[in-house]
Formats: structure tokens, sequence, C-alpha cells
């Protein structure tokens, strides 16, 4: 069973999500710093239009630092934007419809 971390505070959208990964059996936590990792976690799923996780350098310390699996999404997403989070080390950048919608295909596929 792979841990996951959100990186969502949209109480919402977080449970949503958390409800869709559990029931394909990840442990899933919730966190607001580099910190907050649990032990080998695989993936962390990034809401950007949060203005604490809007931060290019928070993602390249995940990525550098913990070495893990990033999905980040927003809700407006156009060619710039997306550039900018692949060049920083996300590895899926989706919109906020698709997240909750895609989210078990997503992860499935990024983790085997």
């Amino acid at each position: 069973m792979a841990n996951i971390i959100l990186f969502v505070r949209d109480f919402q959208r977080g449970a949503e999500l958390s409800e869709k990964l559990s029931s394909i059996n990840l442990n899933v936590s919730f966190g607001e710093s580099i910190y907050d990792l649990p032990d080998k976690c695989s993936l962390a799923i990034l809401d950007f239009d949060d203005k604490k996780f809007n931060n290019l350098d928070f993602i390249l310390e995940l990525k550098t630092k913990a070495k893990i699996k990033l999905i980040c999404y927003k809700s407006v997403l156009q060619k710039e934007s997306h550039d900018e989070l692949k060049n920083a080390g996300c590895d899926l950048v989706v919109t906020n419809a698709s997240i909750v919608i895609n989210i078990q295909k997503l992860v499935k596929n990024l983790l085997n």
C-alpha cells in the first residue's frame, strides 16, 4: 500500500480526493510542509490555486529532497503555467475538474 500526501487545504476537495484514493487501498495523509511527508511517500498532490502551495520553490524542494512523484492541479491552466509547473518538477499537471474525476487512473498510471 503506497503512501500519498495531499497538500490541499480545501476541505471538500481534500475529502473527495482522500475518499477516492482510500478506495484503491492507498494511505492518504494531509500536509502543509515537506516535514509532514509520511515515511516512504510515493506521491504528492498539490493544489496550486492555494497561495500556500503556489510556489515553484516548494515543488523543487519536494522533487529534490523527497524524490517523489508530483501531481499539481489548478483551476485554469494556460500553456505558460503548465510549462512552468512541468519544468519545476510536476509529473502531471491537470485542472481542478480533472483531478477529482480522474484521480484514481492518474495515480495508478504514475505509480506503476
